[in-house]
């Protein structure tokens, strides 16, 4: 027995309590709250409520996972206006008119919509609630149904299922595909809406060898929408909405190792501009079918057969010829050239022709003299040539002498601009303008002597011979200038160390007897560098302030890897600031490698350097 409790001052329910009854003036829509704490500002849920709407309310159930199985409300409309009960994410459970009695009750409370069953109090017979029946593609619209097709936007590819029947999916991305379901798995009748409203092209591809509009695929350009159902074997579309800028349609036909007549099926029908390649075996028919529609037609096939385009009826088609293109249509019944305006030839010169049939006589009629004309249809450069009474090209005997000069040729015209005879030594030397005669002057050191027909240049200092092989042993200063490099080396080579000596301790590396050191055995021990000069001439000696100098010492590290710790300049870190590549100084070596050091000795001062140090794994 259910009792409900109420203050012995006021006269109010106290909560929490099983409310049994609940008088509801519903003036707006309403959610209900379980009565699980003491208040007076929610409405609660009751065992029986009697509704008086003022108008067409709704009344929204309590989450349902926040209560058990079995609760039951009965829901008296007294009127005058419908009410709609809804779980609690709005979905309708009952659409209850003035007079009716609805019994509700829970049997789901996994979720917070909850699954609620309902029946009619006092109906002889039971009425279907239009949100029990409502499915895919349906929706309850008070206590009728109503067709829907929801709205989805999608932009990466996609598989359609059986439970989007009477969805409409928007496609927003660029090229695309959106997969069916299998049609066998579907019952007839099963439909769904897309529409291109991306960036590109979508393909809508059916499952297997299933075919729409008896193609493998269909491509919905953009702006393309239509309605896909099916039969339960295959698809169709219904109202395909083609964007009249893709209206214009193409596409390219190989006829290599086809048999005539060809008839165009499946994606090559409905196109506009057709494009015909490949080798013809024999003369070649192109079937379209018996329905209106006009042709852009390219012939350029190969093989020395005809060609020709007509409907299925049609007993002699419309011949296009190798390379040519032809703008056609059919009426329903036969294809017809739509070029129907006739000329008559030959055309005269003042339309654009030639006023002949014959290439002598359309030479003359364009005005072609005797000399004209043999230069016209020589076959030869030579032929030319001798058609205007010239001389040959290259070497000949047709010209034999230049007389009437009175100038030298100018060196535009392929002449030096000169007349003068040079002495000896002298040269053609370009002076920005022309040419001027002129002797080698000797520079410092050098000796030039002139003859007849002849130059010779000689080394007239003793000592350095850049030619020869030549060894420095004091210091070579080259200090260029601000427009010229101090020295260019096509390719140099450094003395290397290499040293079957494992790594440890404190290693001298003598900067004067080598640039690179290579220790071959594994490294036993983490190790000190010292570079220096030598053993008798320190680096600060050797380097002025301003002055660098790079050197690379390679250690070998096997099974356990070891590496460089400190870094120091003519014995001592003192003036040093070592600055690692990355920011931070090695913590270890590299196991069964050769790690590579180099570093780059910067002297910012006496005494004081900074090196760049770099630790590299090969």
């Amino acid at each position: 027995m259910t009792n409900t409790y109420t203050q012995v001052f006021g006269g109010s329910t106290i909560y929490p309590s099983d409310v049994s009854y609940l008088a509801l003036s519903l003036t707006a829509d309403t959610e209900l709250q379980w009565p699980l704490e003491s208040g007076t500002l929610f409405t609660p849920v009751a065992r029986i409520i009697d509704v008086t709407p003022t108008g067409a309310y709704s009344i929204t159930m309590p989450p349902a996972d926040e209560t058990a199985t079995g609760q039951t409300v009965l829901f008296n409309n007294l009127g005058p206006s419908t009410i709609t009960i809804k779980n609690n994410i709005g979905g309708t459970i009952a659409s209850i008119p003035q007079g009716q009695q609805w019994q509700i009750y829970l049997v789901d409370n996994t979720t917070v919509a909850g699954t609620w069953r309902t029946y009619q109090m006092g109906a002889s017979t039971a009425q279907a609630q239009a949100s029990a029946l409502a499915g895919y593609g349906l929706t309850a619209t008070g206590s009728t149904l109503s067709t829907n097709t929801p709205v989805t936007e999608f932009n990466s590819s996609f598989t359609l299922g059986s439970t989007d029947r009477g969805a409409t999916y928007v496609w927003t991305g660029a090229l695309g595909t959106v997969n069916l379901p299998a049609a066998a798995g579907l019952t007839n009748g099963w439909y769904v809406n897309i529409r291109n409203s991306g960036t590109g092209d979508l393909t809508v591809d059916p499952s297997g060898g299933e075919t729409i509009n008896g193609s493998s695929t269909l491509t919905l350009a953009i702006d393309d929408s239509c309605t896909i159902m099916t039969d339960g074997i295959t698809w169709y579309t219904v109202g395909f909405g083609q964007n009249a800028v893709f209206a214009f349609d193409y596409t390219s036909i190989d006829l290599t190792g086809q048999t005539s007549p060809y008839t165009l099926s499946g994606s090559e029908l409905n196109r506009i501009a057709y494009r015909f390649v490949g080798t013809l075996l024999a003369n070649m028919e192109i079937v379209v079918p018996n329905t209106t529609q006009q042709y852009w037609v390219s012939n350029q096939t190969t093989g020395t057969f005809d060609f020709s385009v007509r409907t299925t009826t049609q007993v002699t088609g419309v011949p296009i010829v190798q390379g040519a293109r032809a703008i056609l249509y059919s009426d329903g019944t036969d294809v017809v050239d739509a070029s129907t305006a006739g000329l008559a030839v030959p055309l005269s010169v003042v339309q654009g022709g030639t006023g002949s049939t014959t290439s002598g006589g359309a030479l003359i009629n364009l005005g072609g003299t005797a000399t004209g004309i043999s230069l016209f249809t020589a076959a030869s450069a030579s032929a030319a040539r001798s058609a205007m009474s010239a001389a040959a090209s290259g070497a000949n005997s047709d010209i034999t002498s230049l007389s009437g000069l009175t100038t030298p040729l100018s060196r535009a015209q392929g002449g030096t601009g000169t007349g003068t005879a040079p002495t000896n030594g002298q040269l053609l030397i370009g002076n920005g303008s022309g040419y001027t005669l002129s002797t080698i002057t000797a520079g410092a050191g050098i000796t030039v002597t002139n003859s007849a027909g002849g130059i010779t240049i000689t080394n007239a200092a003793s000592g350095f011979d850049p030619t020869s092989n030549n060894t420095f042993t004091g210091r070579q200063t080259f200090t260029g200038s601000t427009t010229a490099l101090a020295a260019v080396f096509n390719n140099i080579a450094e003395t290397a160390t290499v040293s079957a000596t494992a790594a440890s301790g404190t290693i001298a590396f003598d900067v004067t007897t080598q640039s690179v050191v290579y220790y071959t055995s594994n490294a036993s021990g983490n190790w000190t560098i010292n570079l220096r000069g030598n053993g008798t001439t320190s680096l600060n000696t050797l380097l002025s302030t301003g002055q660098a100098i790079t050197v690379a010492f390679l250690a070998t590290n096997g099974g356990t890897a070891y590496y460089n710790n400190v870094v120091q300049v003519d014995g001592t870190t003192s003036g040093v600031t070592t600055r690692w590549q990355g920011g931070v100084a090695p913590s270890s070596g590299n196991t069964s490698s050769v790690d590579v050091y180099t570093y780059t000795i910067i002297k910012t001062g006496s005494a004081t350097f900074t090196v760049l140090a770099s630790q590299t794994k090969y």
